[in-house]
């Protein structure tokens, strides 16, 4: 995901504009505002019930994400009689593909998304609102999970899967995973050798996902009321600045430049048995099944406050499609695919951490100890900010980050400027 996810997130700001006129005079009115629309208003004790002839279209990524939901769509068929074509679109395309399709009535009524496309979305009216299962998913999911597929305190989503980082250890040079950050530093004082390309620890440094966790580990933050508050930014706050000081002292165990330091070399350094400890996502596991010394997964690594770093985190969801001519329909099958018992059998298909809490005690979880760090350092994440001005954000706090970094510039002051390019930036996009 780091480039995924990275992705996805700056394509906000592309579509920024464009989602704003997707409603326009003449097309067809969303579900959700139709007069007399039961199926989309607010939820019933009735059972939902999907409506008299309806036919579902869903969009999903292909791979093994497709094949889980094309099974899914086989089970719901025969339990509700509701015919279900999934077809192929990537993720991070849906709701730019929406902006067309939805009100032309040819698109999905069922659409995953990454969460953080889930502000324009809403503001473009591409989406319902989660109505049928908002009570049951306080007690059951994660709650960054909800957060990150709630907007202005509506909840849209049926999380997926929850996406985020932990440290990976190379068990031939540390037999045991670092608690603390300082052991990391102590474990350099021995092993580094920059001649030979052999460090402690690597990753991403200019890239604001990662390097997230540790600002926010001291309390920093993006925007402000959990990432909903774009009047509220706080990139330069007391806080974060001292986060970002931790940060930079650390080039001293990991002399590089930022530019020097992107996701192939990290990747290749671990492969290649140099780094001991890299910080990445669960996707990094494919590119490791060739090596040849065995690799422990951890949540990061205690800060010297003390804290847990609280890694950025990306929500996979379903959402439904403001147009769909069939809403119960649409709800009833996320609610479906997000079952516990079908995030079970998705899990297995795809390896992607359902955001459960009743799962993180299931033996299918326990019994993998690498996905269970991931789902440990999940508890201490926060899901990247999905309201649109998010899109502004990610290349001055890389450039920002880069320049305490590389430089050794005043944290505090570098941070400033970017806060005032973020909020030139925002004022240019509206």
């Amino acid at each position: 995901m780091s480039k995924r996810c990275f992705i996805s997130a700056v394509l906000v700001l592309c579509l920024s504009s464009s989602l704003l006129t997707a409603c326009g005079e003449g097309r067809p009115s969303p579900a959700g505002q139709e007069p007399g629309n039961e199926a989309a208003g607010t939820a019933t004790a009735e059972p939902l019930k999907p409506e008299q002839g309806a036919q579902l279209l869903v969009w999903e990524s292909k791979g093994p994400e497709l094949d889980y939901l094309k099974a899914v769509a086989e089970s719901f068929e025969k339990d509700y009689g509701v015919k279900v074509k999934v077809e192929p679109v990537p993720a991070i395309d849906t709701v730019k593909k929406l902006t067309t399709d939805g009100p032309a009535g040819i698109g999905a009524d069922v659409f995953s998304a990454p969460h953080d496309q889930l502000g324009n979305a809403v503001t473009a009216g591409l989406v319902l609102e989660n109505d049928v299962s908002s009570d049951s998913m306080k007690n059951e999911v994660m709650s960054s999970a909800l957060a990150g597929v709630t907007y202005k305190d509506v909840l849209y989503g049926f999380p997926t899967a929850i996406d985020t980082y932990a440290l990976f250890y190379n068990k031939s040079l540390m037999d045991k995973a670092p608690k603390t950050y300082d052991d990391i530093v102590k474990f350099a004082e021995t092993y580094n050798d920059p001649k030979t390309k052999k460090f402690a620890l690597m990753w991403d440094v200019g890239q604001l996902y990662q390097s997230y966790s540790f600002l926010a580990g001291y309390g920093g933050y993006v925007f402000g009321n959990q990432g909903t508050n774009p009047n509220d930014i706080g990139l330069n706050s007391a806080k974060t600045v001292e986060g970002a000081k931790y940060l930079q002292s650390l080039k001293k165990i990991l002399p590089l430049n930022a530019g020097d330091i992107n996701d192939n070399i990290i990747t290749g350094f671990f492969q290649e048995g140099k780094t001991a400890a890299v910080i990445n996502g669960s996707w990094l596991m494919a590119s490791l099944s060739k090596v040849n010394f065995d690799y422990g997964v951890a949540p990061l690594p205690l800060l010297p406050n003390g804290e847990h770093p609280v890694s950025f985190s990306g929500i996979r969801a379903l959402y439904v499609n403001s147009y769909t001519k069939y809403p119960a329909a649409a709800k009833l099958f996320a609610s479906y695919a997000t079952s516990k018992d079908n995030l079970i059998k998705r899990f297995k298909m795809t390896t992607q951490l359902p955001p459960r809490k009743d799962l993180m005690d299931d033996p299918i979880i326990t019994q993998d100890p690498k996905a269970a760090a991931f789902l440990e350092q999940a508890k201490y994440s926060t899901p990247m900010p999905s309201i649109p001005e998010m899109g502004n954000v990610w290349v001055p706090a890389g450039a920002a980050l880069a320049a305490i970094w590389n430089d050794g510039q005043d944290p505090a002051a570098v941070l400033t400027t970017a806060v005032e390019q973020i909020k030139t930036a925002m004022k240019t996009t509206k």
